[in-house]
């Protein structure tokens, strides 16, 4: 497509240079502007770019005004997408310990791509021109274009990306800062190759603008252009991610970009901006046409001199019906204040009818604001009786966890609570609290002794809190205002060498916000 296209561009312009002088031009233009391509990230956004556009042209008009050309254009396009979202890769492993399963997390931040298309454009138009002046012509076209993308690259010109891992096995543990394995932050520094651009995209194109006659056979042209590609720009839509990590080594890494990832469904040409050009053959002229010129001149003449002839005549007819017309127009006068009388008289009594309306209105509209402002304060006053209400319940949750704590124990390796009396009394009253507003948010503290490793006191700490989670989410307060954090063996409140300290250590303790 791409060849055939061409061969038909050369042999354009090869026919325009054979062509007639009157009927035929031939020329070169260069313009920059809004020379870009629009989609939607799904998960960034899009910003546009400039570019420039230049080639030539050739065209053919049939008679005075019409014409049809094409030519061979090349459209330099730019656009940038920023990114701030995070990409998940699952199920990955390491070099170092290919046995064990991790999940990758990248975070792009502020990550700023620039996207760079290449187009070999070949426009067929209808051209309309009209004189201005002896050296002024208007010229416009509307057609369509086929665009050949060429070329195409991504460059990551701002930002940076930061990788986390995630090690299932060991718990919901965060590892990051650790370059040597992989997980660090990484600055703009990646360029790839746009490969799977369509091959032809039709755009609609039109430019406008004024050209001047330089002499017999040069002119120069300023004007404008748009355009919009009507068909899509993607060849193939990609479902990758844009940055594919490498699943042993993660410093390892495919950049994908924009075009070749799953950010974006369709992409599509967009062109606009100003021109400049000079063209050969428009408005050539010789000899014979000014001897043709010089004898329609004389037509003219004669046929002036009959017209005016004919015009004295005309005048003095339309003096005679002027006369006629004014008389009727006086008679139409009179007629027309009488109806003007009639109409006052009627208008006058509509505007007392409006009148008496508007005051049964005023009253109605005076009669409806009363009762709104009665509800209204009547909403006031149990918006404040609810208020006081959840006030006082948050008041009495906070002054049992003051008096009395909010602390259960658990039995030896144990995750089942054991409460007494007050620490249940004040559990239920933070519930009830919880319940009562839903923005009141609360962290629950799994602790443990000091018998065994800290990776297994941990994961106890960590069952101890969600265990006195899952009561208070039974006693009705929402689950997702309760955080549970594992302090392991790290904040004893008694001494582990004996018995009855580490009874004390094996607990769970709330904390109202």
């Amino acid at each position: 497509m791409k060849r055939i296209l061409t061969i038909l561009a050369v042999a354009g312009l090869a026919l325009g240079v054979q062509a007639q002088q009157y009927s035929n031009y031939i020329g070169l233009n260069l313009g920059g502007g809004l020379n870009t391509m629009t989609f939607k990230p799904a998960n960034g956004t899009q910003s546009l770019g400039l570019g420039f556009d230049g080639g030539l042209h050739y065209a053919h008009f049939f008679n005075e005004h019409i014409g049809l050309g094409f030519g061979v254009h090349y459209t330099y396009a730019n656009s940038y997408a920023l990114y701030n979202f995070s990409e998940v890769t699952s199920g990955l492993t390491h070099a170092d310990n290919p046995n064990i399963h991790y999940n990758l997390t990248t975070r792009f931040n502020n990550w700023k791509e620039r996207q760079t298309v290449g187009i070999v454009g070949i426009p067929v138009e209808f051209f309309y021109r009209a004189a201005l002046s002896e050296k002024w012509n208007f010229i416009g076209g509307l057609g369509v274009q086929f665009d050949l993308p060429v070329h195409g690259n991504y460059s990551a010109v701002d930002g940076d990306y930061t990788t986390t891992g995630v090690f299932p096995a060991l718990g919901p543990y965060v590892v990051s800062d650790m370059p040597e394995h992989g997980f660090s932050t990484y600055s703009a520094a990646h360029d790839a190759k746009i490969d799977n651009l369509s091959n032809v995209v039709v755009s609609v194109v039109a430019d406008a603008g004024v050209r001047y006659d330089l002499g017999n056979h040069w002119g120069l042209y300023l004007g404008v252009y748009g355009g919009y590609g009507v068909t899509d720009m993607l060849g193939s839509k990609k479902d990758d991610i844009m940055l594919v990590i490498n699943s042993t080594d993660p410093t390892q890494l495919d950049y994908h970009g924009t075009y070749g990832s799953n950010e974006i469904s369709s992409l599509h040409l967009l062109r606009a901006g100003v021109k400049v050009g000079i063209d050969l053959g428009w408005n050539c002229r010789d000899r014979k046409a000014e001897r043709l010129a010089a004898e329609e001149a004389e037509r003219l003449a004669r046929q002036k001199a009959i017209d005016d002839s004919i015009a004295n005549e005309q005048r003095l007819a339309a003096e005679k019906a002027a006369r006629e017309k004014a008389e009727a127009d006086r008679i139409a006068a009179e007629k027309a204040a009488a109806a003007e009388k009639a109409a006052r008289e009627k208008a006058e009594a509509e505007r007392a009818a409006a009148e008496r309306a508007a005051a049964a209105e005023k009253a109605a509209r005076e009669k409806a604001e009363a009762e709104a402002a009665a509800i209204e304060k009547a909403a006031r006053e149990r918006a404040e009786a609810e208020r006081l209400a959840i006030a006082k319940i948050k008041a009495e949750a906070q002054q049992k966890l003051e008096a009395i704590g909010a602390t259960v124990y658990f039995a030896n390796a144990g995750t089942e609570a054991k409460f007494d009396e007050k620490t249940d009394a004040a559990i239920h009253a933070i519930c009830a609290a919880m319940k009562a507003d839903n923005t009141l948010k609360v962290t629950v503290f799994g602790h443990t002794d000091n018998t065994g490793s800290l990776q297994a006191n941990m994961k106890y700490g960590q069952k101890r809190a969600e265990a006195l989670k899952a009561y208070m989410v039974k006693l009705g307060a929402p689950a997702e205002n309760i955080n549970c954090e594992s302090r392991g063996p790290n904040e004893p409140v008694a001494d582990n060498s004996t018995e009855d300290g580490r009874a004390k250590n094996r607990r769970a303790t709330v904390e109202l916000k």
